[in-house]
């Protein structure tokens, strides 16, 4: 039986936002590193092949790697046998009746990741950040200004 989860709900597509969600976990205090073209470190060693980037998280057993799909994004794949990922990159707020565990597991990651893609996003289109909060939901809230 495999603990391996591939997680569809995310479709990453900016890798400099990636990048620097990684920059913020590592300014938390989490050891991680993307790295380019190695095989994630998951329960079982010849699960899975190489993904095209893996954040390798030094407290945890596993990885979370990156598999390309066909439209160009990349989708999250990592185990979760014994929490070990969640306890690094999970979502600072608990889990709540309907969240995706799977989705919970990476998502002080993912949460950082969609605020920089965001904010890629918007600085493309000639605007810039005036600021940005996290509620005590953890909900992310931008305030934009320009053009």
């Amino acid at each position: 039986m495999s603990h391996t989860t591939t997680i569809r709900a995310v479709s990453i597509r900016d890798i400099s936002a990636l990048q620097s969600a990684v920059s913020e976990l590592q300014a938390e205090g989490i050891q991680c590193e993307l790295v380019q073209n190695q095989k994630p470190r998951l329960y079982y060693k010849d699960q899975h092949s190489v993904c095209p980037y893996v954040l390798k998280l030094k407290n945890s057993r596993y990885d979370v790697g990156f598999d390309l799909q066909k439209d160009g994004s990349l989708v999250p794949i990592t185990d979760e046998f014994g929490g070990d990922v969640a306890k690094q990159i999970g979502a600072k707020r608990g889990l709540k009746n309907g969240d995706d565990r799977s989705l919970h597991a990476i998502g002080n990651l993912m949460q950082k990741y969609a605020k920089n893609a965001a904010i890629n996003q918007a600085m493309s289109q000639g605007y810039f950040v005036e600021s940005c909060e996290v509620d005590n939901e953890m909900n992310v809230h931008l305030t934009l200004g320009g053009m």
